[in-house]
């Protein structure tokens, strides 16, 4: 039987680094949506990472879903996309094979203008940044690909902070402010309510 609707698997974003873990994201869309979310991000993870506990921390709890973000470290550490794609192929495919329906996290942007003055990184700001976009795009093209649901954080969180007039969205350049946490589980909320449309419309 299954002890959970959906398996959060990711790093610190996920996890909810610098905040409690009920303003955690993932326990705040929980609370929203009405359903189970069991929260196993871990600060500092990589995509090689969770594909190594994929199993006790996914396969194990036999969620009806999961959702996969990766990648943010593996960049902000130098590994390549390839291998990061890679990870994240394995992962999706665990999922499918084990009849658990997978979905996938964009990872949000860095924010350059504050990491000005503390940046310490395999590339510079501006190419973390531009290596974030480019695997936004491929992230985009695998979901339309394999037809699995994605949600895009990159692209919505600067949208969603600027609509709900929070000033300051991040604690570090790299972590989301209290607000930002919030401002994630509104988005991820919007995105599971429409990919489950028929469970919300009353």
């Amino acid at each position: 039987m299954s002890r959970a609707d959906l398996v959060c698997l990711g790093d610190s974003i996920v996890y909810g680094y610098g905040v409690d873990f009920r303003n955690a994201w993932p326990y705040i869309a929980s609370e929203r949506l009405g359903i189970h979310i069991l929260n196993k991000g871990e600060n500092g993870d990589t995509s090689a990472g969770m594909n190594a506990r994929f199993s006790q921390d996914v396969l194990w709890e036999h969620p009806k879903e999961v959702f996969i973000m990766a990648g943010a470290n593996d960049i902000l550490m130098g590994t390549s996309l390839t291998r990061t794609c890679a990870n994240m192929d394995m992962m999706v495919e665990k999922a499918l094979d084990a009849g658990i329906v997978p979905m996938i996290g964009i990872p949000i942007q860095i924010e350059g203008a504050m990491l000005k003055q503390c940046w310490y990184s395999f590339f510079s700001i501006e190419e973390t940044m531009a290596l974030f976009s480019k695997y936004r795009e491929w992230l985009i093209h695998y979901c339309q690909q394999k037809n699995i649901s994605y949600v895009d954080f990159q692209k919505k969180y600067p949208e969603y902070l600027k609509q709900k007039g929070v000033v300051r969205g991040y604690q570090d350049g790299v972590h989301p402010t209290r607000e930002g946490y919030e401002t994630l589980a509104d988005i991820f909320c919007d995105v599971y309510k429409e990919i489950h449309r028929e469970a919300y419309s009353g």
